[in-house]
Order: C-alpha cells, then structure tokens, then sequence
C-alpha cells in the first residue's frame, strides 16, 4: 500500500483590488478674479498665432495652482472649489495625461526656484548665460507645458534667427526667412585655398539685392570661424512709430574671389537685433522645451504600481505568496491582517524595490490582507499624482492642478 505525498502547498484563489488612495488635507478652495496688475502675469504667443495671458492661479488658503482646460471660464464672482482625483477633471483630453502634468508640477515653478530652476537648465543645455528665469517667465512656461499636454496647444518654440530654405549656389548661399528679421551678426564656417571676401546682401523679394553696410569680411587661406557685426539699422527695411521695426525676408552671402581661388561654405549662422530669437521669450521658450523632454520621459519610463498574485499559493508554513511588485520607483509597503514576509518568513525591512517578490503572513484566521504601497513623490522621480480642484457649482469653470507634489498612496485589498 503506498503512501500519499504531504501536499507542500495550497492552491487558492487569490484576488488583488487596487485602490487609489488621496488624502489632501484641504477642506475646500476658493479661487477670486484674477488680478488685472498681478506682477506675474505673462503674455505667450501660440504657433497658430494666437496669444494667452499667463498667471499662477491662487486659490485661497493660499494655494497655487495652474489651468488644466485652456477652453475653462474663469470665475467673475468668489467660486468654490473642492479637491479632486485627476478623473474628476472634465475635459476628457486631459485624463491620459497625469504622468506628464506630474511631472511638470514637480519640477518647475513653484515647487522649485527659479535659481536651482535655471541651474537646471543650464546642466541639460537648454539655457545660456548667466542670468536667470524670472517668475513670471517660468509661470508662462509652466502653464504652456500644461496646457500642450491637456488642449494640443503648441507654444511658438520655431527660431526667427534660422531660415527656412537656404539655397546653395557655387558663388553665393540664399537665406529666405518667416518674417523680415533684422539682423545683428553673421558667423560662417568656411576653407579656403585663397585670399576672399564675403558680402551679405539684403532684399525684399529675392530679386533685387543690395549689400550691407559695414557687412563685408575679408578671409585668407585656410578653414576657419568668422563672424561679422553689423551696425545697428543696417538691415532695417521700414520703421513703424511704436512697433518693432522691419528688416529683409531675403538674404544672400556673395564670394567674392579670384577664378582660381575656392571657396567652401560649411555653415552660416544669424543672431537678430531688435528681437529675441523667438516670438516668445527665449528663456520662455528654454524651460518649455525642457518640461515637455521630461514630461514625455516620465511618460514612457512610469509604471502603474501594482501587486500581481498569478503564482501565488499558501505553503505549508501558512505563508501566501508569492507577489510581484511593479512600480516606477522603491515604495514603502505595510499591511493590515499580516505581516510583509521574505520566502523564508523572514520578516520584510526597509524600502521595496520594483520587480521585488513579496510574501504575506496571514494574522490568525484572517483572510484578507490591505498592502499599501507608499510611493514618494520624488524631484527627480515619476509616478506621483496630481491633486486636482473642480468647481462645486460651474463645470464650466477651469479646473486646476494644485502646484502640490503629492505621492501615490495605494492599498492592495489581497482576499483568499
């Protein structure tokens, strides 16, 4: 007669319910008419042409916030808010974008300065010299970042200081620009086998030329970087009373040499004067581009926390297990009804790491345990949430995102 093996494990079913948990200390808000003379307040300019006054958004007890819905009414008289879950946010467009929105909320104004904001910027190249972003400038970026993601809304980011055709011929290069640029300087990059020059030309409509003053440069053999200032008005075409003044749509860089002399063009660039080299401000221009790189890295690289039980069973020793934990970043795990245990019953310490295997002690006779993972909002980091605030009595009012990092809060409601 043969004996039956003891059974090491128990299968089981297993069921894992993922609840999102927000707790933000706020009873309620309310947002005011918005200054006319706020000292924050920015003008940005669309690619579509189109323009939008920027500002924080202060709701009272004295909360920042930022629009979430460019097409939002804001409020004539006090209006009420409540905190909210970012699918409480009406415009549907917005609800696949929290990572992103996250994102931007942690790493830009207010929750940074403006000092470690620049210093940001200039450690990933996206800013030049020494001084740094005003606030208002970093509010208008925020918010235009925001609202790319939430309305499809592009900031006017397009150069004017780089043409948009440029034509090579053996003795000249022709530069048509969007508008009629004034230019400040030209920098060319060239070899030669001889003594040449190089003359910048102006015109109006590509035909009829006429050189700049002051704008010839004078090259000898060899390769090199040169660069030639031009004088202030050199390329003006037409002054306007109050208005920014026009210069030419069409320029032309003429060689001048010798029938045995070479000469080879690599690159030609401009700076403006006048202007900057947006129609936005270019520090403006700098912070948004870097908000939407980091918006759509966290996008890609963040991982929705959860707890898988596919293989778990109950062994012998009672222990049930095991479960993988997935999430962008390490979390805090604790749990109610049992104890956080390795496969060995040892019990859990410290921080979990994603991709971790955990096992759960059941206390008692209990079956079901609550494991919640704490995910901290990070600077640097992805995965956190958005607390949102929507409007008791208009739906027709601006939703806002709180300039609040807030971190992710789940529990792992685990029956067997």
């Amino acid at each position: 007669m043969s004996a039956l093996p003891l059974l090491a494990v128990t299968r089981t079913a297993v069921a894992v319910r993922r609840v999102v948990r927000r707790d933000p200390e706020i009873a309620r808000m309310t947002r005011y008419r918005g200054g006319t003379f706020s000292p924050t307040v920015d003008t940005i300019v669309f690619s579509d042409g189109t323009t939008a006054r920027t500002d924080l958004i202060r709701l009272n007890p004295n909360i920042d916030a930022y629009s979430l819905d460019f097409m939002g009414v804001a409020p004539t008289v006090p209006s009420r808010y409540r905190p909210a879950n970012w699918s409480a946010v009406p415009n549907v467009s917005a609800r696949a974008v929290e990572a992103e929105v996250d994102w931007i909320i942690r790493n830009s104004f207010p929750t940074l300065g403006t000092v470690e904001l620049s210093r940001r910027l200039r450690a990933a190249g996206y800013l030049l010299g020494g001084s740094h972003l005003a606030e208002h400038e970093a509010i208008a970026a925020t918010q235009a970042a925001i609202w790319h993601f939430t309305n499809g809304l592009k900031l006017d980011n397009r150069p004017l200081n780089v043409p948009v055709n440029v034509l090579s011929e053996p003795e000249s290069m022709t530069f048509e620009f969007e508008g009629e640029p004034q230019l400040g300087s030209y920098t060319v990059e060239l070899s030669a086998n001889g003594a040449a020059s190089l003359v910048l030309q102006k015109s109006v409509d590509g035909h009829r030329w006429r050189d700049v003053a002051g704008s010839e440069l004078n090259v000898a053999a060899g390769a090199g970087r040169h660069r030639t200032t031009l004088g202030v008005g050199a390329t003006t075409s037409e002054t306007r009373p109050g208005r920014r003044h026009r210069g030419y749509r069409f320029y032309r860089l003429q060689v001048i040499a010798d029938r045995t002399v070479s000469v080879d063009i690599d690159d030609v660039t401009f700076s403006l004067h006048g202007s900057g080299n947006y129609r936005n401000a270019d520090r403006v221009v700098a912070l948004y581009d870097y908000l939407l790189a980091g918006a759509d890295t966290a996008r890609r690289l963040t991982v929705v926390p959860r707890l898988t039980a596919d293989r778990a069973v109950i062994d012998a020793d009672g222990i049930l297990g095991p479960f993988r934990f997935d999430a962008t970043d390490t979390a805090a795990l604790s749990a109610i009804g049992g104890t956080l245990v390795e496969r060995d019953g040892a019990p859990i310490e410290g921080p979990v790491a994603p991709g971790r295997e955990i096992y759960l002690r059941p206390a008692g006779q209990s079956r079901q345990i609550v494991v919640t993972a704490s995910v901290p909002a990070a600077s640097n980091g992805f995965g956190g949430r958005v607390i949102t605030g929507v409007a008791y009595d208009d739906h027709r009012l601006t939703p806002v995102a709180l300039a609040v990092p807030t971190p992710t809060v789940i529990d792992f409601e685990i029956t067997f």
